[in-house]
């Protein structure tokens, strides 16, 4: 009896290190998959921002002027591409989030707060 106990808590310890060990090794993110987490987060924010500030004055505002933009530190990061109009808008950014040489883009509008990669990184 004991033998048998002894073989599945066995069995059972074994199976609890590896799910620890797997959760450790797959839930790691690598900088430049964190530094695309921060940009689409705040792209989010923005058009969040964007979309309170038209319901408000009934015009959408240019994040990337000086006089009514935003003074946030993280978008000095990237190049930034702002197109406001009475209508709507159009954010598009480039980085090299992995330091390859090759920029990336993503862009958000005003039809929907999801954000897309027009090029990889």
């Amino acid at each position: 009896m004991w033998l048998r106990w002894h073989k599945q808590i066995e069995l059972m310890l074994l199976m609890m290190a590896l799910l620890i060990l797997g959760t450790a090794y797959f839930s790691r993110l690598t900088p430049e998959e964190r530094r695309l987490i921060e940009l689409e987060a705040g792209l989010e924010q923005l058009y969040l921002l964007e979309t309170a500030h038209f319901a408000e004055h009934k015009r959408y505002f240019d994040p990337t002027d000086p006089a009514e933009g935003l003074d946030w530190r993280w978008m000095d990061d990237y190049e930034w591409e702002a197109r406001v109009t009475a209508e709507g808008f159009w954010l598009v950014v480039r980085a090299d989030l992995d330091g390859d040489g090759q920029v990336g883009a993503w862009a958000i509008d005003d039809e929907s707060l999801q954000v897309w990669s027009l090029t990889d990184d």
